[in-house]
């Protein structure tokens, strides 16, 4: 194993392997599911394989097993709030970029205290931070602000924000903060550029090294994932998976998670290649997957994914779930959509969506941590 992941990525050829993986064949599938686990990402490859197909039931069957032998029948309840959509960068598929025309807000700490408030009334206990990137307006001493706001009614509160220094997130850590989270788009150097032509989010190398970064800062726990729509989908689920076996071994004090989000519309006005996005039967397979090459990796699913299809992912495999999410700075006390970073798909209240839950026998989580735990 490398000493950074990239060096450990610029070491696989993914290109290929994702292409070797469509010649896999019944034969592979079938003595991979007879082992009842995926030791190697080749393996991992085979079960996201169109062979693998045919076989997404036995997949679900394990990975629903293995799932309840390390999670048990439980899924935590998260909520992302969004606390600035003002940015410098201008990524040519998010409704946040400099370029787009749309309602700018950075919220003030008492607007944070609103916020939080809001959150914390509709049930949730587990918040995750979300901020575009604009140095002079989101700054670490904001962040750090808004952290300390959120922590005294919130037991456990993550950040989303502009890769940072160490001594930043240290900070973070500080002021209560457990979780990063850092979304790589792609893992593709040569296509990266093309999606984040200027602004500070332009640097592949420094976006890929946070969660590193985190890590030596004293994170609780990490989570990775792709957009699936901006590159060939197969080679970004091979390199996600690729990231977090690496952090597993690399920083295994923390928790790692992932998270796979399919483009949605969004000012922007990106069109993804089709083929580039898995179907949702694809992505049930991946999730799978997933879970059947990494038994203890946390799952994410967000609202931007369809009701149907978050209730059909429930007990196979998924540990964590967005409910009645905002992508609007301000978005909790005023549910107006204008300036938000894309459309959720699942708009249930928290209520609701418990009750779904649990009519699939599962458990609501709403708090599995406390800061005090630390101390």
């Amino acid at each position: 194993m490398k000493d950074t992941f990239l060096e450990e990525l610029r070491s696989w050829d993914l290109h290929a392997l994702a292409k070797e993986s469509l010649k896999a064949t019944e034969a592979d599938v079938l003595r991979i599911l007879r082992a009842g686990k995926a030791t190697t990402l080749e393996e991992f490859a085979v079960l996201i394989s169109p062979s693998a197909s045919p076989y997404i039931e036995q997949m679900a069957q394990l990975s629903s097993a293995i799932t309840r032998k390390y999670f048990g029948r439980t899924m935590r309840l998260f909520a992302p709030l969004y606390v600035s959509n003002e940015c410098v960068n201008n990524c040519v598929y998010c409704g946040f970029a400099n370029r787009n025309k749309i309602e700018r807000r950075t919220l003030t700490l008492d607007e944070v205290r609103r916020e939080v408030d809001a959150v914390y009334n509709l049930g949730f206990r587990n918040l995750l931070i979300v901020a575009a990137e604009n140095p002079k307006l989101v700054s670490s001493g904001y962040i750090a602000d808004v952290i300390d706001i959120a922590i005294k009614k919130m037991p456990s509160v993550s950040i989303e924000i502009a890769p940072s220094r160490v001594e930043d997130y240290k900070k973070y850590v500080e002021a209560g903060c457990e979780g990063l989270t850092v979304f790589q788009e792609t893992y593709d150097e040569k296509v990266y550029p093309t999606l984040h032509p200027s602004g500070p989010k332009s640097v592949f190398s420094w976006r890929l090294a946070t969660p590193e970064r985190g890590a030596e800062a004293g994170m609780r726990k990490l989570g990775l994932g792709p957009l699936l729509g901006v590159n060939e989908w197969r080679f970004e689920i091979l390199a996600t998976a690729l990231h977090a076996k690496y952090l597993f071994h690399k920083a295994w004090r923390t928790q790692v998670s992932i998270s796979l989000p399919r483009m949605r519309p969004a000012k922007s006005g990106y069109v993804p290649l089709p083929q580039n996005i898995p179907t949702d039967r694809e992505l049930v397979q991946t999730t799978c997957a997933l879970r059947i090459f990494l038994s203890r990796l946390a799952i994410v699913v967000s609202t931007r994914e369809s009701r149907k299809l978050r209730d059909g992912m429930m007990t196979l495999g998924v540990t964590q779930m967005s409910a009645f999410s905002s992508t609007k700075p301000g978005g909790y006390a005023d549910r107006e959509e204008s300036g938000e970073q894309f459309h959720i798909d699942d708009g249930r209240t928290p209520q609701e969506f418990s009750e779904a839950l649990k009519a699939k026998g599962l458990d609501p989580v709403w708090k599995d941590f406390d800061t005090s735990f630390m101390f």
